[in-house]
């Protein structure tokens, strides 16, 4: 039985992956500007753009999971598709990893450069894995 993970018409993943994307390509910028002219706002706005972009994440995940193990992927490169599913995967745990660091270290100048440090990984790992995401719907385009 395949499921139907659409929303008004629109595949569920898709539509949700690029809040998260968004969200957290805006962290560092926010941690930077937290760093240079003090925390208020930008820790304040860094640290809610990194919980929703774990909350959606993990709806995005979990959609693109149910998505992978669908008996009928005729066209899907599975390894491709694994690749993009582990780095979004490792970035959504490293921006997890983020905000609890966040939560126990002191609001300090130490403690967002190591917030930063975080993200910069994240986003690297989140860019990856946009990149193999943004291939596999290409090679699908260029298939049909």
């Amino acid at each position: 039985m395949r499921l139907k993970l659409r929303v008004f018409g629109v595949p569920l993943h898709p539509l949700l992956v690029h809040f998260p994307i968004a969200f957290w390509l805006a962290v560092p910028v926010l941690d930077i500007a937290a760093l240079l002219a003090g925390p208020a706002p930008w820790w304040i706005l860094a640290k809610g753009a990194t919980i929703l972009g774990i909350v959606i994440g993990a709806a995005a995940i979990a959609a693109g999971l149910l998505e992978y193990l669908q008996p009928s992927l005729a066209g899907i490169d599975l390894k491709l598709a694994a690749r993009h599913g582990i780095r979004t995967t490792l970035a959504w745990c490293v921006f997890t990893a983020r905000i609890v660091v966040a939560a126990l270290l002191p609001l300090a100048g130490w403690s967002m450069t190591v917030c930063l440090a975080l993200d910069l990984i994240g986003c690297t790992l989140l860019v990856q894995g946009v990149y193999f995401g943004t291939r596999q719907v290409y090679q699908q385009l260029e298939e049909e």
